[in-house]
């Protein structure tokens, strides 16, 4: 019967074999290592006689004709270019290839389901030539083709240059307001400076007030805290392939403002009821965490920003819609601006149901007993904007919560110059868009903050 390696090995051991046995035992014991490493190396011997041929395509198409007919037509920044396909079952994609006034090479790739593709980025109106060539399976290009083409305006060219209107670069209570109309929607980063000595450095020039990065197509930049004194003012504007403006330079002189302090809940009014729906709706919702009632809450001076975690809350669980609650100034004031922070634990939650959206402001010397709209003037109705534009229901981008973060402004266009003692707020729905609601609902609002700013008459 034979015997396998581990017998005879178990045999050597033992000291019962013959002068063979010990023979076979110095053998293996000298070549196991050398066998042992020549297995473990067949893979990386058998891998690396192979040729390193990379990732190639399955089969190569023929080569496309070139695209005909060409034109274009002239886009901020940049160009649309049409053309004519060839005729090839292979063909899988246009390129558009392009260099920018600061060097950089740029590659645009449009689907064989389109005629066009658009080139941009160009910082300045100019001629400049392109070209593009037709894509088969794998990768095999067609002869190139090259168009000259003229660029319009770019768009952080027309943006900086709206600046220069007073419709779109204006001061107002408190500092100054950049409206902006971004139609493309594209994405540029606004740059706000004032000239004067820095506070740090005590150095003279342009100190930077405020930077904001949007691709929202609307919307507007307000710089508060300035100085109701004649103050030069800056604005330039970046895009996404590091053009930059000129600065616009405006003085202007900001209105005086400042925060409303000491405001109180006003409990003079009749509570709202089913009954009463003109009554005020103050109730919070105690055993929500972190919640507190409305004078507490609304008023603890501990605001959204850096980090939207606000003291209290206010949680009007089963709020009506619309309902309403009535602030006490204890003299008369002019109202420039409502600041408002919304839910502060979820931001998820930020700019949906619980997040007011629309909402009214009256003004008061001698309000009535009994809620009715009668002894009030309303001053403005105000809608919130989302920055980013995206849908109900959708969880708060970093733009969303950066906005949320730092309160959303609403101004108010003053004509009274009397001014009043009370103010009175109507929220008319939040952003889930539900106008009517009964006492009861389901529904819960929810305000972390919230500041007047203006100045006192009396």
């Amino acid at each position: 019967m034979k015997e396998d390696v581990t017998q005879i090995l178990s045999k050597v051991q033992d000291g019962n074999l013959n002068y063979k046995y010990r023979i076979m035992k110095n053998l293996i014991n000298k070549t196991a290592p050398i066998m042992l490493a020549i297995l473990l190396m067949a893979p990386l011997l058998w891998t690396s006689c192979k040729e390193d041929i990379g990732i190639t395509a399955a089969r190569q198409g023929e080569k496309p004709n070139t695209l005909k007919n060409l034109a274009y037509e002239e886009a901020p920044g940049g160009a649309k270019i049409s053309y004519d396909l060839p005729t090839s079952a292979d063909l899988r994609y246009v390129k558009a290839t392009y260099t920018l006034e600061n060097g950089k090479e740029m590659v645009t790739k449009a689907s064989i389901y389109d005629n066009q593709l658009a080139v941009q980025g160009y910082a300045a109106i100019g001629e400049h030539e392109v070209k593009l060539v037709a894509v088969s399976v794998g990768d095999v290009e067609s002869d190139p083709v090259t168009i000259k083409i003229k660029t319009g305006k770019p768009n952080y060219i027309i943006l900086a240059e709206s600046f220069k209107s007073n419709d779109f670069f204006y001061s107002t209570f408190g500092g100054v307001n950049l409206k902006f109309e971004n139609k493309d929607a594209a994405n540029i980063i606004l740059s706000v400076f004032k000239y004067g000595e820095n506070p740090t450095t005590k150095e003279i020039g342009w100190n930077v007030l405020n930077e904001t990065y949007t691709k929202s197509k609307e919307g507007v930049i307000r710089v508060r805290g300035e100085q109701p004194i004649a103050t030069t003012y800056g604005i330039v504007i970046r895009d996404q392939w590091g053009n930059v403006s000129d600065t616009i330079r405006r003085n202007l002189t900001p209105q005086e403002e400042y925060e409303i302090n000491n405001l109180l809940i006003y409990n003079g009014i009749t509570a709202y009821s089913d009954m009463n729906r003109n009554g005020d709706y103050i109730s919070n919702y105690n055993a929500q965490s972190g919640s507190a009632e409305m004078q507490v809450s609304l008023f603890d001076g501990i605001e959204g920003s850096p980090y939207y975690i606000t003291n209290k809350q206010w949680w009007g669980k089963a709020a009506p819609i619309p309902f309403q609650f009535t602030l006490d100034a204890r003299k008369k004031a002019q109202v420039s601006r409502v600041k408002l922070w919304g839910r502060n634990d979820n931001y998820g939650l930020l700019f949906q149901a619980t997040h007011p959206k629309e909402f009214e402001l009256y003004g008061s010397n001698s309000p009535a007993q009994d809620g009715s709209w009668d002894s009030w003037t309303l001053l403005g109705t105000f809608e919130g904007v989302r920055p980013s534009g995206l849908a109900f229901g959708t969880n708060a981008n970093s733009e969303d919560q950066d906005y949320a973060r730092k309160g959303e402004d609403f101004e108010v266009n003053w004509d009274n110059p009397s001014g009043f003692k009370y103010f009175r707020i109507k929220v008319n729905c939040t952003w889930n868009g539900v106008r009517e609601q009964p006492l009861g609902n389901a529904l819960t609002v929810a305000i972390s903050e919230l500041k007047l700013y203006g100045k006192y008459v009396d």
